[in-house]
């Protein structure tokens, strides 16, 4: 084994905490730190920055390009985009200046904007680069800009996968979970107990649950994610409204806006509650820290994607706390939502969500048993410590299993 770690370079320029953020401070914690020393470059006063200085990790800020944001749009070019990026080129000086002065021996990007300027800073360097697909849509010229500057692609669901790009430079690895931190759900442990308990973290659950004004007769959908308008909840209250001959069935709506534009969807969702008198019937929480108590209340959990996602960590912290899925069947929903573990609905269509929540809500077995099956499934595919180890390997296999002394050209990189 090497005697000092290599140095890993992580660029992130996300603002707040979403998926992938999520997924890349998991790695970053189950990082073995024997062999591998984190600098996360990323936005100085992000959430992102505070998480990483929490977690007693180096956190270098850096003024790297804004996310490219989708919207509602499948492909994704504009020139205003490339425009955008190449007037933040200044960053990549910063970012040379980061390898030099840390010694960075591997570039690992967390998105596209940040795989394009780390992907200049690392050829000019002699550096290999990887970067983390966390995007099943298209940016077109940006994509194949990317392809070329980068030596290794994760991928995060087949759906994900690049057409025009090698396929040796792409390698599957899906977004992990702390299987041990989701505790499957039991069945009721009697006839007349309707919902789902827990054992440990009771008090907790049953705080939260009293907090939101929650029975235990009730049935409970839910959505925990960033509240941005392609995550189609305007569609589940809608079917909420469809569902009103239920009144024992409750909709959760768990997170905040991540872009500044979306805090006004939010605002319009509240008033389409309003609007469909179901204001009872959907409880908006905000932001909560432990999504894990959140899913112990949770009899289903709901995806309404208006656009492809790549791996959605709302599915799979789902399937490891053992609750049902409902979702729509674009990107990489469709490969993790089995038949076992869930059903896949149309997309943007309402009343399809109302019937599928209607049925499992009238079905309690089958809840029990698609919540079993989501479990044994999220321990097959989706551990934590399993996929870190996966990126581990491909670092050392970038840093061609570590024979080379820091300072060479990695001649054995995109070797194909």
């Amino acid at each position: 084994m090497k005697s000092k770690p290599y140095n890993i370079l992580y660029l992130d320029s996300g603002f707040g905490i979403g998926g992938g953020q999520r997924s890349l401070l998991l790695l970053l914690k189950h990082l073995d730190k024997r062999r591998f020393c984190p600098f996360v470059g990323c936005l100085g006063d992000s959430l992102l920055a505070t998480e990483v200085r929490n977690a007693g990790l180096t956190a270098i800020p850096l003024a790297l390009p804004e996310p490219h944001d989708k919207k509602e749009q499948t492909r994704r070019f504009t020139f205003g985009d490339v425009i955008r990026d190449l007037q933040q080129l200044g960053v990549v000086s910063q970012i040379r200046r980061v390898m030099k002065e840390k010694r960075i021996d591997l570039i690992h990007a967390n998105s596209l904007a940040t795989g394009l300027m780390g992907g200049v800073a690392a050829k000019s360097s002699h550096v290999p680069i990887l970067m983390h697909k966390r995007y099943a849509t298209s940016y077109g010229i940006l994509d194949r800009v990317g392809e070329k500057l980068l030596d290794r692609v994760i991928l995060v669901s087949e759906a994900t996968r690049w057409s025009f790009a090698s396929r040796s430079k792409q390698v599957l690895i899906y977004n992990g979970v702390e299987l041990a931190s989701f505790r499957p759900v039991s069945p009721p442990s009697s006839p007349t107990l309707e919902g789902k308990e827990r054992g440990e973290g009771r008090k907790e659950v049953e705080s939260i649950r009293m907090a939101l004004k929650l029975r235990r007769g009730d049935v409970v959908a839910g959505i925990a994610t960033r509240i941005t308008p392609e995550k189609g909840i305007h569609l589940l209250i809608e079917a909420m409204a469809k569902l009103k001959h239920l009144p024992q069935i409750k909709l959760l709506v768990v997170g905040g806006p991540y872009f500044p534009d979306d805090t006004a969807y939010v605002d319009d969702l509240k008033a389409q509650t309003r609007r469909l008198d179901i204001t009872d019937r959907v409880i908006f929480t905000g932001f909560l820290a432990d999504i894990r108590a959140v899913l112990s209340l949770l009899d289903i959990v709901l995806l309404a994607s208006t656009i492809p996602e790549a791996c959605p960590r709302t599915i799979i912290e789902a399937m490891a706390a053992g609750v049902p899925v409902i979702a729509t069947p674009l990107g990489g929903s469709k490969e993790l939502v089995t038949p076992d573990t869930g059903i896949l609905v149309p997309p943007e269509n309402s009343s399809a969500f109302a019937d599928a929540i209607a049925q499992l809500a009238g079905d309690r077995k089958r809840l029990n048993r698609m919540g079993a099956a989501g479990r044994s499934r999220a321990e097959q595919l989706f551990g934590v410590e399993r996929n870190t180890r996966l990126t581990e390997t491909l670092y050392l296999r970038l840093l061609n299993r570590e024979n080379r002394p820091r300072g060479l050209i990695y001649t054995a990189i995109g070797h194909h």
